[in-house]
């Protein structure tokens, strides 16, 4: 199986993912097809595996990396999170004020491994198992497993904003609060900018050399304007709102003439 091939089963992968499908046959991917793939590198091995472990409804690892005598990577090792047991000694201190963790481990032997192919650059898969010796969790609580789960940027400066008010305690709103006030605040300046439009239009209809036009995008927000005007009126309010409207859609062609 060429990169090509490999490229295209991730983004299968991923599509699955997104649509729900947790059917691995949807894209005939079979064990045989697997051992036949070749990689650039291990990090595309790594996010193939990843989104198959989702599609899969199951959470992965990497192993310890194995190097030879002159310290080259000879072998990566993926598995499943669920591989090996829990050390004893974790297990037997009855000191500690936190409960143990819930043991989850239970020698899972799914894994894929990777080697590289002498004096070509590439990886290929020497061995792939597919069978987990545990219950795998419903794939909408796939999600919640450790590797698979990530926090976004717009939760990144959630908790930075309360971090800076002092602590959740100290925030005085809600996520609610917060959204209402955003829509709020839009529907302030789409106001604004239907009165500007409403000023603009009882000028043009006394004055023949005033000129304007205006394109809406998605979401029914202006996403362009044109305008042309006397120098006149440049110095009433007309100019100002001009202004507004180039403050709203960010970009414009304004001609005064």
């Amino acid at each position: 199986m060429g990169m090509e091939d490999v490229e295209t089963t991730g983004v299968a992968l991923k599509q699955m993912r997104e649509n729900g499908n947790t059917s691995v046959e949807g894209i005939s991917l079979t064990v045989d097809d697997i051992l036949q793939m070749e990689f650039n590198d291990p990090k595309q091995v790594a996010r193939l595996y990843e989104e198959y472990s989702r599609v899969r409804s199951f959470g992965s690892r990497q192993e310890k990396k194995i190097r030879n005598k002159k310290g080259e990577f000879v072998r990566f090792t993926y598995l499943c999170n669920r591989e090996g047991f829990r050390d004893k000694k974790w297990l037997q201190m009855h000191h500690l004020k936190r409960e143990h963790k819930v043991v989850i481990r239970c020698r899972c032997p799914a894994e894929m491994r990777i080697k590289p192919r002498d004096n070509t650059g590439k990886w290929y898969v020497s061995r792939f198992v597919d069978n987990h010796n545990h219950d795998l969790p419903p794939a909408k609580f796939v999600e919640y497993l450790p590797s698979h789960r990530k926090i976004s940027d717009v939760d990144i400066a959630h908790m930075d904003s309360m971090r800076q008010a002092g602590g959740f305690n100290q925030v005085s709103f809600t996520k609610r609060d917060m959204y209402n006030e955003v829509r709020r605040q839009r529907a302030l300046q789409n106001g604004d900018v239907n009165a500007a439009l409403r000023v603009l239009a009882n000028a043009s209809r006394v004055d023949d050399r005033m000129f304007w036009r205006y394109e809406v995008g998605v979401g029914n927000h202006m996403c362009d304007f044109f305008g042309a005007m006397d120098v006149v009126k440049k110095t009433t309010n007309y100019s100002e709102m001009f202004l507004l409207l180039m403050q709203h859609i960010g970009r414009t062609n304004t001609i005064f003439r």
